[in-house]
C-alpha cells in the first residue's frame, strides 16, 4: 500500500479543510502517475466532504495501464461511518460499476441503500475504542474480494494515522510545497492526526528525494514489502 500526500513546509495537510491549493501541476502529475500504476485508490469520507475530486486517471494513462495488463481505470473506494457522504455533488468522473463504498456497521441502513444505487457497498469499516477505526477488514475485502494488490490512499489524515498505527502500509510519497501556512488547532490539518504513534512504529527510510523547481519530492519505505511501487 502506498500513501501519496502534500503537505506545506511547516507540515500543514490542509488549506481552509482543502489539499487542492497546497499542490501544484507537479504533484498532481506524481498523483495520477501513482494512480496508474495501482489496482485502485482510496480516500476517507471527510476528503471527499472537503472538496470536489476526481479518482481516475486521464485517457492517456489508460494505455499505460493496459500495458501493465491493469483495467482501464482504479476502482475508486471510499470509506465511511456516518455516511455522510456528498456522491453525486463532489466525486467526478467515477462510475457506478468501478467505485466501491466501504461502510461500517454503525453506517445508518438508509444511507447503505441510497449508496447502493451509485456504487457497490461493503461492511469494512471497524471500529475500535483503544485504536481509533481499524482498516484492517477493509483491505482484505479490497484483497480478496476486488483482487486489489497496489492501492494508493489519498487521505485524509485521520485514515492515515489508522494505516500507520497498525503498520498496513508500505511506502510513503510525500510531496513537500515552498509554503508555509501557519493556522490554529484544529482548523488546519497535518498529514497524520490521531494519537501519538506508540515507538515501536519503525522510523521510515528515505528512498529517493527529487527537486523540482522549489517543491521537493520525498519518497519513504514505511515497512519491507514484496510489493512496494517501482518506478
Amino acid at each position: 500500500m502506498l500513501i501519496n500526500m502534500v503537505a506545506s513546509l511547516d507540515g500543514k495537510a490542509t488549506v481552509g479543510g482543502k489539499a487542492g491549493p497546497i499542490g501544484s501541476p507537479i504533484d498532481r502529475v506524481l498523483m495520477r502517475t501513482l494512480r496508474a500504476h495501482a489496482d485502485a485508490v482510496m480516500i476517507g469520507a471527510g476528503t471527499l466532504r472537503a472538496e470536489k475530486l476526481r479518482l481516475d486517471v486521464p485517457e492517456y494513462l489508460t494505455r499505460v495501464r493496459e500495458a501493465l495488463s491493469l483495467r482501464p481505470q482504479p476502482l475508486a473506494v471510499i470509506v465511511t461511518e456516518s455516511g455522510d457522504l456528498p456522491l453525486e455533488a463532489n466525486l467526478l468522473g467515477s462510475s457506478p460499476e468501478n467505485l466501491l463504498i466501504l461502510v461500517s456497521p454503525n453506517t445508518p441502513e438508509e444511507q447503505i441503500a441510497a449508496f447502493s444505487a451509485h456504487a457497490s457497498v461493503e461492511v469494512g469499516w471497524e471500529e475500535t475504542s483503544a485504536l481509533g477505526p481499524d482498516p484492517t477488514v477493509t483491505l482484505e475485502i479490497l484483497k480478496k474480494r476486488y483482487a486489489v494488490g497496489v492501492l494508493v490512499v489519498e487521505g485524509g489524515p485521520a485514515l492515515i494515522h489508522s494505516l500507520v498505527r497498525r503498520g498496513l502500509a508500505d511506502e510513503l510519497f510525500l510531496a513537500l510545497a515552498p509554503k508555509l501556512l501557519g493556522g490554529a488547532r484544529p482548523s488546519t490539518l497535518t498529514i497524520l492526526e490521531g494519537p501519538t504513534l506508540p515507538p515501536q512504529i519503525p522510523d521510515p527510510e528515505i528512498v529517493s528525494v527529487h527537486l523540482a523547481g522549489d517543491e521537493l519530492f520525498l519518497r519513504y519505505v514505511l515497512r519491507s514489502s514484496d510489493h512496494c511501487y517501482s518506478d
